[in-house]
């Protein structure tokens, strides 16, 4: 479903708008990566016509999904009995203990590799939970080859220049950019997943 290119700061007839789009029933899980608060509180009439269960609704960038707005999409959501998540950046997701949301988590969020060395040179890296924008994919077929003292700083850098839609503004709630943030997360995949190596332990 794709919206409008271009919507009012402020929709008051919300109907309008989703009376136009192909809003099937029958799906449990509904991704919004709208680009403007204008677009997100469309959110629950999106999900009561299309009766999904559970919603992600990432944000990259402060300005799309402000933390007053998610608050309240949140207390209407939680009323209709809906699962939602917000996570800032889409690459922190982790499970959450909520059922439709966390089959999603456990493929796309918060990087999880498995990396494999011979001597101190990566050989393999397997992601078992990536970055919904591909960065972790393109992370690590870049890694191969890579000494692993050097690894996760290249992994943080690997990331940051990945066309994810990341904000490279500094940003509340954190007082730091995204991408920032992304590449954070992406550096301490590699870190674990060395130190489970280390250790002798599975993934």
């Amino acid at each position: 479903m794709e919206l409008p290119r271009y919507l009012p700061p402020l929709i008051e007839e919300p109907e309008t708008i989703l009376k136009g789009l192909d809003l099937s029933k029958g799906w449990d899980l509904l991704i919004y990566l709208g680009e403007s608060p204008s677009a997100a509180t469309l959110i629950p009439g999106v999900v009561e016509l299309t009766g999904v269960e559970a919603v992600i609704a990432p944000v990259d960038r402060y300005s799309w999904l402000p933390l007053g707005l998610e608050h309240q999409l949140r207390a209407e959501l939680d009323e209709m009995g809906v699962e939602a998540v917000f996570p800032r950046p889409f690459c922190s997701l982790t499970p959450r203990g909520f059922d439709i949301v966390d089959r999603f988590a456990e493929r796309f969020g918060m990087p999880r590799l498995r990396i494999d060395v011979e001597g101190d040179v990566i050989r393999d890296v397997e992601v078992l939970r990536g970055a919904p924008c591909g960065s972790t994919w393109f992370m690590a077929e870049r890694l191969i080859g890579v000494g692993v003292e050097e690894a996760a700083e290249r992994a943080g850098l690997l990331v940051q220049i990945y066309p994810c839609l990341a904000s490279r503004d500094i940003e509340p709630p954190f007082d730091d950019a995204p991408i920032h943030i992304s590449a954070r997360l992406a550096m301490k995949a590699v870190e674990r997943a060395l130190k489970t190596l280390s250790l002798g332990l599975e993934g």
